[in-house]
């Protein structure tokens, strides 16, 4: 198994990087790396003068978690599944162990999410001619699913602790339901040939939301309301539901010590060439004190506070290609360290990337005489992941727990406010007359990702970033980037 990556869109300002990188028990270090190109137009004006490292950092989010273990939904409808048989046996050792019930009944929540998702995802890319009998699979799968689940109740009636954690995984299972079979709906309803299905769809989610009324939850879409509590309700579960699965982050600025030492080695630099003049001066003058004298301490000094502020981001600058700006330290739920991550952000110029991210980027001669034959800006996010081997070995080991995900998410909006208009009038003529087109200003960015593993082979992905006055419109993935031949 091998580290992948993807890019997508997450809504109308910012898209999302997602990483999955395996964790192998019996390696000691697993060394992961991902740098991040993003080619914008000059005339966005995004560069180290306008757009610093910290207002990066201000547009930039990040979650790492583990990735959900992966079972099938057909295996997770049958009631002898292993995972429901765990939740079961915890059920039986309540009240003594509140948070081994807890972990189950949470770990199951997200494993039947995913499976729900993943399903309906494979469902969606299938012929059409499989999906009709898939579909139904699916539906009678997701009830089974929640009958079998449903039916642990009765065994914590007494447990009103527990009933209550319970209560809430059904209302999001219930919600995430739905907000499955509304995407089968809208995807299916418009075609013919699905009418038995999509009849069961209807059904299905009528019959989740008066389960929901019938037990007290608020998650009740209307028609006569906004219908936020509904949103916030099912973001704060989603987010309690997958906690169990997120690890805890400790940042602190890195190669501080290089950077001291540094800035230290520019002032010494600054101060041997003022000793050396001073010196210079009274062994060609053999003056101890006069005007003269006075006049070049001072201009030396002058001089000595250009020399050590140019050094000093000289040498910043080049600390910048090869050091992190910060270091992470990763902690699992119990407190216990995992890994350690570095991250660094810089500008770069054109001119300076390898032949392979060149090629990769592809230019052509569209874009260059686009940018007056100049490079492109070029500003890279760089990241570096050390997950320990051994410090895994021993996390969830009842489920198969074997990847951890970083989600990398930026705010795109600083890239926008040089931006035309996003739309303007263009005219087309058949002859006859001159008619006025409306038309979209577009702005591209062109974004490679290369990540891999220490000592492996090197991946690619590109996608192309398409940008208006008013956010994203759309990404564009390019499949085939992978690292081209010599």
């Amino acid at each position: 198994m091998k580290i992948s990556a993807e890019i997508t869109q997450h809504d109308k300002f910012l898209i999302e990087i997602k990483t999955v990188c395996p964790i192998r028990k019996h390696q000691r270090v697993n060394d992961y790396y991902v740098d991040a190109f993003f080619f914008l137009p000059r005339n966005l004006a995004i560069n180290s003068h306008t757009y610093t490292g910290r207002e990066f950092y201000n547009d930039f989010s990040e979650y790492i978690r583990f990735k959900t273990p992966s079972v099938s939904l057909e295996k997770l409808a049958a009631p002898e599944n292993p995972v429901l048989q765990r939740l079961s046996g915890s059920i039986a050792n309540l009240p003594g162990s509140k948070e081994e019930f807890s972990l189950h009944l949470r770990m199951f929540c997200s494993i039947a999410r995913s499976a729900l998702r993943d399903t309906a995802t494979r469902l969606e890319a299938l012929q059409p001619d499989d999906q009709g009998v898939a579909l139904l699979d699916y539906l009678n799968w997701a009830q089974a699913l929640l009958a079998n689940f449903r039916d642990l109740r009765r065994r914590l009636l007494l447990q009103p602790e527990a009933l209550e954690l319970y209560d809430l995984v059904d209302e999001y299972l219930s919600i995430a339901l739905n907000g499955r079979l509304y995407r089968l709906w809208n995807r299916f309803s418009p075609l013919a040939g699905f009418e038995r299905q999509c009849a069961m769809i209807a059904e299905v989610t009528h019959g989740e939301i008066e389960y929901r009324k019938k037990r007290g939850c608020p998650s009740i879409p209307d028609e006569h309301s906004d219908n936020s509590e509904m949103l916030y309700r099912e973001s704060a579960l989603k987010k309690a539901m997958a906690s169990i699965l997120f690890l805890k982050v400790a940042t602190r600025k890195d190669g501080v010590f290089v950077e001291n030492m540094l800035l230290a080695l520019s002032a010494a630099v600054a101060m041997i060439f003022v000793t050396a003049i001073s010196f210079a001066w009274k062994g060609l003058f053999l003056e101890e004190f006069s005007l003269s004298f006075f006049v070049v301490w001072v201009i030396a000094y002058m001089f000595k506070d250009r020399i050590k502020s140019q050094l000093q981001l000289f040498c910043l600058n080049k600390r910048s290609r090869y050091a992190y700006d910060y270091r992470q330290k990763v902690f699992d739920g119990f407190g216990n360290e995992i890994g350690i991550c570095r991250e660094g952000f810089r500008h770069c110029d054109g001119s300076d990337l390898n032949e392979t991210i060149t090629a990769v980027r592809n230019r052509t001669t569209l874009s260059r005489l686009e940018d007056g034959s100049q490079n492109e800006n070029v500003i890279v996010y760089r990241k570096k992941f050390e997950l320990f081997g051994d410090a895994c070995k021993n996390i969830f080991r009842e489920f198969d727990v074997n990847s951890v995900v970083n989600i990398y998410r930026i705010n795109v909006l600083h890239w926008l406010y040089k931006m035309d208009n996003s739309k303007r009038l263009i005219y087309c003529s058949d002859g006859k007359t001159v008619r006025p087109l409306k038309a979209h200003r577009d702005y591209h960015v062109n974004i490679i990702l290369r990540f891999g593993e220490k000592g492996g082979e090197e991946q690619y992905v590109r996608c192309r970033l398409v940008l208006c006055r008013n956010g994203i419109r759309r990404l564009e993935t390019f499949p085939h980037a992978g690292k081209p031949e010599k």
